[in-house]
């Protein structure tokens, strides 16, 4: 009888030990609003980002502004360079052509005083022809130094050894003034005048027209 109260009690304890024990959970809160606080709470948490954010449209506004004007700033450092490049450019233009007409009259002198030079030389020579004289000279080798012309005697040497016909032959002239035997007045008044002409032209050094007036005279003492 005392086993069987044993094992009574003893399935009494295991049953309560085993009961289930209630979970203590928190109970939910709810959070009761009316419409009109919400709608505060909601117009709060906009004004809290807007004012976050206030001045992004004039930060941005400027930043546009800076971009612009860094923009306008960078073409007109380049229009300024262009016209500078141009400025430059037509100097260099300028210059050069400057340059350009310099030698042209240097080389135009040069030339005038060869040519005067020849005519010099040629006429001490006895070179009658000087104008196809020259046309047939090699000048080549004729230089200007210092402002003297060099190497003319050797070229109109050659021309009287190889090109014999334009040396005129040697004629015996008159004194100048004296009636030749076949000219009358006439030709002794156009002597005179050739003779003053001719005095004219050495006193200008114009040697082309020596040339030409003494070939006019020659042919008239010969008569």
């Amino acid at each position: 009888m005392s086993e069987e109260l044993k094992e009574t009690q003893t399935s009494e304890v295991t049953d309560q030990t085993t009961a289930e024990v209630p979970e203590n959970k928190p109970e939910a809160q709810t959070v009761t609003m009316t419409q009109e606080e919400f709608n505060a709470v909601i117009a709060r948490e906009k004004g809290r980002v807007k004012n976050k954010y206030a001045d992004y449209d004039e930060v941005k506004a400027k930043l546009s502004d800076y971009e612009k004007a860094q923009k306008e700033r960078e073409e007109a450092e380049m229009t300024e360079l262009e016209k500078l490049t141009k400025q430059l450019d037509e100097k260099a233009e300028a210059e050069a052509t400057f340059v350009k007409q310099i030698e042209d009259l240097k080389a135009a002198a040069e030339q005038e005083k060869v040519a005067n030079e020849f005519i010099k030389v040629a006429t001490s020579n006895g070179i009658a022809y000087i104008d196809d004289a020259l046309r047939l000279a090699d000048l080549s080798a004729v230089k200007v130094e210092d402002g003297k012309v060099i190497g003319m005697e050797d070229v109109v040497k050659g021309l009287v050894d190889n090109k014999p016909y334009l040396v005129a032959k040697q004629q015996t002239l008159k004194p100048i003034g004296q009636p030749s035997n076949s000219g009358g007045d006439g030709d002794g008044g156009e002597i005179k005048t050739l003779e003053a002409q001719l005095s004219e032209a050495k006193k200008e050094k114009n040697f082309s027209k020596v040339i030409e007036l003494s070939n006019k005279l020659k042919s008239l003492l010969k008569k």
